[in-house]
């Protein structure tokens, strides 16, 4: 009895077989044609299976990557929409920045015009202000330029330049400074040590510590000009006592005061 082991066949294979077990040599060549047929039939089966399952997975995977495409291409589509959003803005902004930088750079050119005169005007005064004055003006004098088109200060330092040196003179001409000087006095122009009251920018008054030389000064074109008049000794020197504090009583003292 011939024994029929069937791996992955149908009854019909083993039908086939045991039939061929009795049959002929021919039909054994038929059934064993027939055994070797069904095998590769089995075989493409299998791998037709296989494929489809592959198929199915790598389906699965495309639609899976489809949907994140879809929701990338969505999310992008968001953000240029944004981004068109802020460029526009960007834009209006930019145009309202070039247009505040005309007018400040029109400002701008105006006040350096106007500067530059005013410091053609501060320079051309510094000879009128009394010495004491242009002393403590000095630091921001010698900061204003000689040729304003050259000049690598900035603006706004040239500004604060200018109007220090006019604060500084308004506040010198509003009150009496009394400072301490020497001066050649007389003749034979001996400097002498003596006490000068500054009444503003206008006028002075010195004399010196014993009460013999006194005299008046003014401003000039080049310069303070100071005259000896020694008839105003006794009455300089008293107002400036006065003025320190050096005397008990205090009374008006007359001063002959051209005004021009």
């Amino acid at each position: 009895m011939t024994t029929c082991l069937v791996r992955r066949h149908s009854a019909l294979v083993c039908a086939a077989m045991l039939v061929a077990g009795a049959g002929t040599a021919g039909a054994q060549a038929r059934v064993d044609d027939f055994r070797v047929k069904l095998e590769k039939w089995v075989e493409t089966r299998q791998l037709i299976s296989e494929e489809e399952s592959e198929w199915e997975a790598e389906r699965e995977t495309l639609g899976a990557t489809q949907d994140l495409l879809r929701q990338q291409k969505s999310a992008l589509q968001e953000e240029i929409a944004t981004l068109d959003s802020s460029v526009t803005e960007a834009d209006e902004q930019r145009v309202d920045l070039l247009l505040r930088r005309g007018e400040s750079q029109r400002s701008s050119g105006a006040l350096e015009e106007r500067l530059a005169t005013l410091e053609a005007q501060v320079k051309a005064l510094v000879p009128r202000l009394p010495e004491p004055l242009q002393e403590k003006l000095d630091p921001l004098l010698v900061q204003i330029p000689e040729d304003p088109k050259e000049t690598k200060v900035a603006l706004g330092r040239r500004l604060i330049n200018v109007l220090g040196v006019i604060l500084q003179a308004e506040k010198f001409n509003s009150t009496a400074t009394l400072v301490g000087e020497t001066r050649p006095v007389g003749e034979g122009e001996q400097k002498i040590q003596i006490r000068t009251l500054y009444w503003g920018l206008g006028r002075a008054i010195y004399v010196d510590s014993q009460g013999e030389v006194a005299g008046f000064g003014k401003p000039g074109p080049d310069g303070w000009v100071f005259a000896d008049d020694r008839d105003l000794a006794d009455d300089a020197k008293l107002l400036l006592d006065i003025y320190e504090s050096n005397v008990d009583v205090i009374r008006f003292v007359k001063m002959p005061v051209q005004i021009e």
